[in-house]
């Protein structure tokens, strides 16, 4: 008996530590993703500032999957190619611009995690006129997929900013 015990205890020990591994590589690897995912957001709001301050919608980085479905509360679901999306970007910057906004940016950016290659965003964006008044806020959740091409937004719904998800920590 003592002998199992002496090869027990050890082998337990070690179980223990890979699983704490296993734990910390999780961990470090859901943050890379979460990182990743926040850069596609910041690279959102950079690509619709310049497009405000500069007529032109730059095509890198890409932001949107091949296909992207969009769900808003006035229209049914629709599924959009890259050209339809572009034009549907271009013609509402153009018509945020013409009503005098200057600037958007992000007050709030909230991801969660739903597998290595699958995450949900809830956002609010804030219209800025050239003076700094804020023109209006705008609330939209996203799914992304993680594609070879890094990650893409592939599903969004606009709503009203009182109405975005707050993921609650994990614990």
């Amino acid at each position: 008996m003592r002998k199992l015990l002496l090869l027990v205890i050890p082998l337990s020990t070690m179980l223990a530590s890979f699983n704490i591994v296993a734990s910390v590589e999780k961990i470090s690897e859901d943050l890379n993703h979460k990182a990743e995912v926040e850069q596609v957001f910041h690279s959102y709001m950079k690509k619709y500032n310049h497009f405000i301050n500069h007529q032109e919608l730059k095509q890198s980085p890409v932001l949107y999957a091949e296909q992207v479905m969009l769900i808003t509360n006035s229209s049914k679901p629709a599924t959009l190619t890259p050209a339809i999306m572009n034009k549907g970007v271009t013609d509402f910057l153009t018509a945020l611009k013409a009503k005098g906004v200057k600037r958007v940016a992000w007050e709030k950016v909230d991801i969660q995690l739903l597998a290595s290659n699958i995450a949900l965003a809830s956002n609010v964006a804030v219209r800025y006129l050239a003076n700094g008044e804020v023109y209006d806020r705008a609330g939209a959740t996203y799914f992304l997929n993680k594609s070879p091409k890094g990650w893409e937004i592939s599903a969004f719904a606009l709503h009203a900013p009182e109405n975005v998800v707050n993921f609650l920590p994990k614990g």
